[in-house]
Parts: C-alpha cells; structure tokens; sequence
C-alpha cells in the first residue's frame, strides 16, 4: 500500500475574475432592465405591450 501524498489547492480568484463575473452581472442586469422598458414602451392605448408585439 502506498502513501501518496495528495494535493489540494484551494485556488482563490484573482482581481480579473472577479471584474470579469461583476462586468457580466452589470451587462446582465442592463439586458434585463432595458427589456422591461422597451415591454412598457410597446404598449399603446388599450391594447397590452410586450417583446413580440410589431409597433406600427
């Protein structure tokens, strides 16, 4: 029976994945919102707006 030793490195992320995730939450987030505001801009008069709704 052998005794290897085994490695376990705990690899903490470094500043640029980091920026990385924080950019691609902030890009996300931006997707997000300007979806919702372009669903409330696609509604007029009476009928009810929404992201396959043809604007005329």
């Amino acid at each position: 029976m052998s005794d290897s030793p085994t490695i376990t490195r705990s690899c903490v992320p470094d500043v640029f994945t980091v920026l990385l995730v924080v950019a691609t939450l902030l890009l996300a987030g931006g997707v997000a919102w300007m979806v919702l505001v372009n669903t409330e801009h696609s509604a007029s008069g009476r009928t009810e707006g929404g992201p396959m709704v043809l604007i005329d």
